[in-house]
């Protein structure tokens, strides 16, 4: 493996981590803000809009905007560079996270076999179970093929599988209402997309796991999802007493296996709880109050947007401190050595086979002192340029270019108003020093060119002086 492609692996680990936290903090601030507007707004706005916008939180711990954010608009030419203490530091991080997932996932997986286990064991459901299993069907409008299964360990019914969906019913007798009742709920799950949503926030848990309060988004996911659930269910049950009857005599039983992968018509007794009283106070809901709805999601994806923003600010600079704390400095060639660096300046005309990235120089500031520092980014083939320089006859322009790391080959020099070019070239180098002497007064723009690695971090000076 060469040190380039070491070099690479490093800014690719660098930047999956950045990318993993400024989602974590971006969703949790989201989650955050959707238990406030919760408190605040309370009855006042359909269950439906607290469910969507807190599928859209579950979302955004996916979704790398903060990242984002700091590549394109906060990068300072600091972000996502790298020191010895850095990688040291981010290596220790990625064992860590990597212990951790391998953990989660294997709980999950462990779950989900026992299902799969359990489904083998399963059989299928008398003639009648099944034509009632089909009417419940095709008056929720669903056409595809479900399979309806019991099983003796089965204790509480519940829902199971994406591809090949699969309904499991315990196999006690049940009265007709009372099936009816069970398999609304569980066909419900299924048409609501439960599933799918629950696997979302099986892998948020595995990716986040670190998070404290992730298994609180994740347990707010569910019991939202039976909320909803349960509204719609009672409207096809037609009472909810009778509804919240049936779950209360499920839940005297025992829970049988534990799936986080499968929507059950039961959990835990606090849970029940609250799914009856959330039904009675919505279902006492007269009219949606859109005002309130609209205004829960204004301030939502304000707050969202701001707090996204703050975050990824907030991580620039935190990070740039972190670099320039622990980058080693590069250290200057004495006078002696100085003499021994010799450049032949070439000379020619700008052509038009480069890319190029355009920085103005502020001359306010840079008259002030005559110099002016950067750091950046250079791509490999592409040109970087600083226009604007004002330069009078006899002074020098003196440009100072340092990296990191060598580049095979870079090339410095400048430009006049007729598009004429100075140059300077060099291999394997991690530093050019050179003063330009201006035979002719006018406007200078600097430039530099790198070849040999995809992109690297460059920073200099440059000065007029006599």
């Amino acid at each position: 493996m060469t040190g380039e492609d070491m070099i690479d692996i490093r800014e690719i680990l660098v930047r999956i981590f950045s990318a993993i936290f400024l989602s974590m903090c971006t969703g949790s601030c989201m989650f955050v803000f959707w238990m406030a507007l919760r408190k605040i707004f309370a009855d006042r706005i359909y269950p439906k809009v607290y469910d969507v916008i807190l599928k859209i939180v579950l979302i955004a711990y996916y979704v790398p905007a903060g990242y984002l954010l700091v590549n394109i608009f906060f990068d300072n030419g600091y972000v996502f560079d790298f020191t010895g203490t850095i990688i040291k530091a981010f290596y220790a991080i990625s064992l860590f996270w990597l212990a951790g997932a391998i953990a989660t996932v294997l709980k999950f997986g462990e779950r989900t076999f026992r299902i799969r286990r359990e489904k083998e064991r399963c059989f299928p459901c008398k003639m009648y179970v099944q034509k009632i299993f089909e009417d419940c069907k095709r008056e929720l409008g669903i056409r595809r093929s479900i399979e309806v299964l019991q099983g003796y360990r089965i204790q509480i019914p519940m829902t199971a599988g994406i591809l090949k969906p699969c309904v499991f019913l315990p196999v006690e007798d049940m009265e007709e209402e009372q099936l009816k009742t069970c398999i609304y709920h569980e066909l419900t799950h299924y048409k609501k997309h439960d599933i799918f949503w629950n696997y979302i926030a099986c892998l948020m848990v595995c990716i986040h796991w670190y998070c404290p309060w992730i298994r609180t988004v994740f347990r707010k996911n569910d019991e939202w999802s039976e909320v909803i659930c349960d509204l719609s269910a009672i409207g096809y049950v037609g009472s909810a007493k009778h509804y919240f009857t049936t779950i209360f005599e499920m839940s005297q039983k025992s829970q049988g296996i534990k799936a986080y992968r499968a929507a059950c018509l039961f959990e835990s007794q606090d849970s029940l709880e609250q799914r009856i009283y959330y039904a009675m106070m919505y279902r006492k809901q007269k009219k949606i109050k859109y005002a309130a709805v609209i205004a829960m999601t204004v301030i939502f994806c304000g707050m969202s947007v701001t707090s996204t923003l703050a975050a990824s600010k907030g991580y620039q600079k935190a990070y740039t401190k972190w670099v320039q704390e622990t980058e080693v400095e590069i250290e200057e060639p004495d006078d002696e050595e100085e003499e021994r660096i010799s450049y032949e300046e070439k000379t020619g005309v700008l052509g038009n086979d480069r890319s190029e990235t355009i920085k103005k120089i502020n001359l306010k500031k840079f008259k002030k002192m005559n110099t002016m520092t950067f750091k950046n980014q250079i791509k490999n083939g592409k040109r970087l340029r600083y226009k604007g320089l004002v330069a009078k006859q006899n002074e020098n322009i003196e440009l100072t270019i340092g990296s990191q790391k060598k580049c095979k080959y870079i090339k410095v020099g400048i430009i006049d108003s007729q598009n004429k070019v100075r140059y300077i070239q060099d291999r394997d180098t991690d530093l050019i020093r050179y003063q330009f002497r201006i035979k002719e007064g006018g406007k200078y723009d600097v430039f530099i060119e790198m070849e040999g690695m995809k992109k690297m971090k460059i920073s200099g000076m440059i000065a007029i002086n006599d």
